[in-house]
């Protein structure tokens, strides 16, 4: 088996201060946007670094109900009962699959909205999507990172309440985040009093994030199961192994096959980690993944799937590659 490269392979062409005081960061549309990253926290603007001053409707809860992807239903981040049938929550919600997004995002674009219609077109599950893009709407990318925790503290509160009003238990629940978005479903996980069952990252962010404590960023003790899809490692997204399994596509680096031109190809190879995860929720076999770098050896076999099909039972950094356009599986079966 081959030792996994210790670092990202990505090829630096903007001079030595890039992802160290500044970076190209792409908002939901995919437009890099320039980040400064080296404002200190206590200076920006006389903000402290973990805001308790939200308003209610800062965060944004919708219920979709299991087959209907055009109707929702706002959640109040008590979770009180503005559902009209407070019954059809508690009984028929097999699985919960909460779904939110990062910078400059909001949960309409397709980074939720991809997974939001896979999981209800395909799976018998219900939806909850996390709209907090009044916050995340900020250019000023360092405002938005210090927000994250207290954004992911609201999301657990909410699910205490889930659980208080509808008796949805931890096992039923299964946190999606991009980005941001991901580090703040890890700190979802690290602040409710339910023991979440599933969190998937998707290209958990880098910028800002390498120094923080656990309970501010995504990793494996924030569930039972945490999987994590590198496809921007090193540069936008984490390249350490963070979470219960780890999965690597195209070496999880950029580029991404079919990102084209600088700086899109960060940018697109962000992205990426959200257009494979919601085509495994359509075909759950499309990404199978291998245990070693070298994964054409013949010596190497598939040792699971990446996405929503990923086995539980495994552990560790898994490789694959993929097409360089939809849809995104190598797959004999695809």
């Amino acid at each position: 088996m081959d030792t996994p490269h210790a670092s990202s392979n990505y090829k630096n062409q903007y001079g030595p201060d890039y992802g160290k005081s500044w970076i190209y960061f792409p908002d939901g549309d995919g437009v890099p946007h320039i980040v400064n990253l080296t404002t200190p926290i206590e200076q920006q603007d006389n903000r402290s670094y973990l805001r308790n001053d939200f308003n209610d409707d800062d965060v944004e809860f919708r219920f979709y109900k299991s087959g209907d992807k055009e109707n929702f239903t706002i959640l109040n981040e008590f979770a009180e009962a503005i559902i009209e049938d407070e019954k059809y929550f508690m009984l028929s919600n097999k699985c919960v699959k909460i779904i939110t997004h990062g910078w400059r995002s909001t949960a309409d674009q397709p980074v939720v909205e991809l997974i939001k219609n896979a999981y209800l077109e395909t799976k018998n599950c219900n939806v909850i999507t996390v709209d907090w893009s009044s916050i995340a709407d900020s250019i000023i990318y360092s405002w938005v990172a210090n927000d994250v925790k207290t954004v992911g503290k609201k999301l657990g509160l909410f699910l205490d309440r889930l659980y208080d009003c509808y008796k949805v238990t931890g096992d039923k629940i299964h946190l999606i985040g991009h980005s941001l978005g991901a580090h703040v479903m890890g700190a979802a996980g690290n602040s409710t009093k339910l023991t979440i069952d599933r969190i998937t990252g998707l290209d958990p962010a880098k910028p800002l994030f390498e120094e923080r404590e656990l309970s501010e960023k995504l990793d494996y003790s924030d569930a039972r199961f945490v999987d994590v899809i590198h496809t921007c490692g090193g540069v936008l997204g984490v390249w350490s192994a963070i979470g219960t399994a780890d999965y690597y596509p195209n070496g999880g680096d950029p580029p991404q096959p079919g990102c084209g031109s600088l700086p899109r190809i960060i940018a697109c190879s962000h992205r990426r980690a959200y257009y494979y995860y919601a085509e495994s929720i359509r075909n759950p076999k499309a990404f199978p993944a291998y245990q070693c770098e070298n994964f054409v050896d013949d010596r190497c076999s598939v040792n699971g799937y990446m996405g929503e099909d990923a086995d539980r039972r495994k552990t560790g950094k898994y490789y694959l590659e993929t097409n360089s356009q939809s849809p995104y599986s190598r797959s004999t079966g695809n």
